[in-house]
Order: C-alpha cells, then structure tokens, then sequence
C-alpha cells in the first residue's frame, strides 16, 4: 500500500462521511490520528467534553499499532464502507448522541 492510496481513501471519506454510522466514523478517526500521528498522548478530556473525549477512547483503542499498520487498516476500511441511506451533520449525530447519553 502506498501513499497513494491513503490520500484517495481520505478524499473519498471527506466526500461520504456524513452517511457513515458513528461506530465507522470513530474507526475510521482512530486509524487516520495513529496513521498521521502514532499513539495519543496527553489527559483523557473529561466527562463534559464529550466529543473530545469519545474521539480520544477511539484513538487510545489502537494504541501501539504502528503507523503503517494503521494506514493499511484505513484504507481497507475505507474500501469496505457501507453508508447509511440518510445524510446526517456533525451537530446532529453528536445531538442524538447526548440524548442517548442523558
């Protein structure tokens, strides 16, 4: 796998994104920050940041993955997606996950 095919599989998620479940969107933040960045580092965010927080479990569950290995596991992904019938923002989804929180 080559640099090449990490980019395209990045443009093609920044197209398609908004009809991916939250579970793939989490994976698919998870290996891109260990892909570009290695292991995460810094505090866990607290309870009442959410979305940082929930961002940060997603990365920390790959920890030690090399970044190779994290690319590979993206693009493969990436390859793999199925999308979900309806469209859905950023606001929204982290809305519906709050309510589900609450």
């Amino acid at each position: 796998m080559d640099e090449e095919d990490f980019v395209k599989a990045c443009n093609k998620v920044e197209k398609i994104y908004t009809r991916l479940n939250s579970s793939t969107i989490r994976k698919i933040y998870a290996y891109y920050k260990q892909a570009t960045e290695g292991d995460v580092s810094g505090k866990r965010p607290g309870v009442l940041k959410l979305r940082e927080r929930i961002k940060y479990d997603s990365w920390s569950s790959i920890s030690g993955m090399s970044k190779d290995d994290a690319r590979v596991a993206y693009v493969e992904l990436v390859k793999n997606l199925q999308l979900e019938d309806e469209e859905v923002s950023c606001d929204e989804r982290e809305a519906r996950l709050i309510e589900k929180n609450n």
